[in-house]
């Protein structure tokens, strides 16, 4: 349930005047000079590059950072500060984050707070669009806000791409959007040649092991650049399963995220599983260099396909690591590879 800590008369009467004043004038007078379409394929107009922006999706968040856009950065969701593996790396990111002192006014999947949000005057906020209230509130305050929540890699570039017009940050999009394009085609090119395909499972973070990802995820889409087969043969994005399912896929190798294997070959009923009888378990870790939700899906196809196939001459991981973060990152990625 959303968080919305306001009494709607004083919504009505003081705030949406407030954000009347700060927002309502000077878009009018600029109002198309960005336009750009989010997720929900509706238009979000700003009369000028953003100044402050909250971000609470954590794939955007890693994103601004990407675009060297963190200085427009004022808030982001409280998740980044209460996961250590999360807080560990955005805090070297940003000496903000690691005196935690940037403003956290909600979390990307269930919370924000609205009055916290107004408290920090932004002119743009980037938010998961499942957070259809909170959206519907801001947007009625006369707060731009710009929606996100890719499921495949053309969302996920044209978001950049427009999170870059919003923040005058285009040229950097372009070259990361450039680089991006032309290492996906080097690693499709290196692993199209593979005809008999491992099957691979994969489990959601914190040990929910019967939550997987279907046929059209941003997962299926790691398992295409890897050069194995989804085992999961559900059409949907998010599904869950029962034992007796995963057992029927009996799949070569099982992928989790942010979950102990033991926790896995503890669950008796999956012994009679190949992966496990033969400990073809493998966690992503750290999860921060693997990010589906980001441009950094492309090193989590390379580790994938060394898992599956053994190491591949073109997929040395350390070399990878390096090449990626360096080209997404800039100089910034000399401190998360420490």
């Amino acid at each position: 349930m959303i968080a919305v800590r306001l009494v709607v008369a004083v919504c009505a009467s003081l705030l949406l005047n407030a954000c009347n004043s700060e927002h309502g004038e000077g878009m009018a007078t600029a109002a198309d000079a960005i336009v750009v379409t989010d997720i929900r394929g509706k238009e979000v107009r700003l009369g000028e590059p953003a100044k402050r922006v909250i971000v609470l999706y954590q794939g955007a968040l890693d994103g601004m950072y990407m675009l060297n856009a963190e200085h427009t950065v004022v808030g982001i969701q409280n998740n980044i500060y209460t996961n250590p593996e999360t807080f560990k790396y955005f805090s070297k990111l940003d000496p903000r984050i690691a005196r935690k002192e940037m403003p956290a006014p909600g979390n990307w999947e269930t919370s924000t707070n609205i009055e916290s949000v107004l408290s920090l005057k932004p002119d743009l906020v980037i938010i998961a669009s499942g957070q259809t209230d909170a959206i519907r509130l801001l947007e009625s305050l006369g707060i731009p806000v710009f929606a996100v929540s890719p499921q495949n890699n053309e969302q996920l570039f044209k978001e950049i791409g427009n999170i870059g017009k919003l923040t005058g940050t285009q040229e950097r999009a372009m070259e990361l959007l450039a680089y991006t394009r032309r290492k996906l085609d080097e690693i499709a090119e290196a692993t199209d040649h593979i005809k008999q395909k491992k099957s691979v499972y994969y489990a959601w973070s914190g040990g929910r092991i019967y939550s997987t990802s279907g046929q059209n995820s941003r997962m299926a889409e790691c398992f295409l650049l890897a050069g194995v087969n989804n085992a999961c043969t559900f059409e949907i994005d998010q599904p869950n399963i029962n034992p007796e399912t995963l057992i029927s896929w009996d799949p070569d190798l099982i992928l989790l995220w942010s979950t102990d294997p033991q926790e896995l070959y503890d669950k008796k009923e999956l012994a009679v599983l190949q992966a496990v009888r033969n400990k073809n378990v493998h966690v992503l870790e750290p999860p921060f260099f693997y990010d589906p939700h980001t441009l950094k899906i492309m090193y989590a196809a390379i580790e994938l396909h060394n898992v599956a196939y053994g190491t591949n001459k073109n997929f040395d991981l350390e070399e990878n690591r390096r090449d990626i973060m360096t080209n997404l990152y800039g100089a910034k990625a000399t401190v998360l590879l420490e």
